[in-house]
């Protein structure tokens, strides 16, 4: 079978490296068949003119992670493997590798990261539609200036609002304390003055998303947040962009940085 394979990191002679599965992870959680292998190489002292420089030698050791949450259960999901010349893990050592492991228990035991050049934009909200639906807020355009208040930059219309929260964001809302994984989507539409002095929703034109990641998005008050016009799943985004957005977040820093509410009805 041919896999695809994405290098993150590389220290002296360790090459750590992710399947695509892997690579793709931005949330923390890595899913069934993420595959991270670390590669370990001899160093090579070269000679003469090349006295002093450093290179690759043979490999000496091949280390494997393979997530599976129902085969390694009593791992964290995670099956643990070194291949060498000699053998593979004894089931001892593999605990040990786990005892190890579990210190990064809140990055779903895994030590490496990608670099913040290869991330991408916050993610696209999957489904919202389907989520619990919170309230709808209408921005005529004769107070739209409003938005251009510093230090709001955010990248708002006049229009129809509607807001949409994931179940764990509801659970946020209910307890005061957001965990990751928690979404919020911000859906913005026209609205459109009709013949008979009503309104009614026009198109869809972006769609506004925050993502809790305490360890991802540190910066920003472990919150990400998105931009995504209609009919596209690529953020648009930029790093100056998202810290313009959080500093509007910041008034609501004792709701969790959450302007959204919920009232039972």
């Amino acid at each position: 079978m041919q896999h695809n394979w994405k290098r993150i990191a590389r220290d002296s002679v360790v090459l750590v490296i992710l399947s695509v599965i892997a690579s793709e992870v931005r949330t923390g959680k890595f899913p069934n068949g993420s595959v991270i292998v670390r590669e370990t190489l001899r160093m090579i002292v070269g000679e003469g003119k090349f006295n002093g420089v450093l290179n690759e030698g043979e490999r000496s050791a091949l280390d494997v992670m393979t997530k599976d949450d129902r085969l390694y259960r009593e791992t964290g999901g995670w099956g643990f493997e070194t291949f060498n010349k000699s053998a593979m893990l004894a089931e001892k050592d593999r605990a040990a590798c786990y005892a190890c492991h579990a210190k990064q228990k809140d990055r779903d035991l895994v030590f490496s990261t990608l670099p913040a050049a290869d991330r991408p934009g916050t993610p696209y909200p999957e489904g919202y539609r389907h989520w619990t639906f919170l309230h709808s807020s209408m921005v005529p355009t004769t107070t739209f200036d409003a938005f251009s208040k510093k230090p709001c930059e955010k990248p708002c219309m006049a229009g129809l609002f509607h807001f949409d929260a994931n179940d764990k964001a509801m659970e946020g809302l209910r307890t005061g304390s957001f965990g990751d994984g928690a979404i919020f989507a911000e859906e913005m539409l026209e609205w459109l003055p009709t013949s008979t002095g009503g309104a009614q929703e026009g198109q869809r034109r972006v769609i506004g998303v925050m993502l809790k990641d305490h360890q991802l998005y540190s910066t920003t008050g472990g919150w990400g947040y998105g931009f995504f016009d209609d009919g596209s799943t690529r953020d648009r985004l930029d790093a100056k962009t998202r810290e313009a957005c959080h500093q509007c977040h910041l008034a609501r820093k004792d709701q969790g940085y959450v302007f959204a509410e919920y009232r039972e009805r």
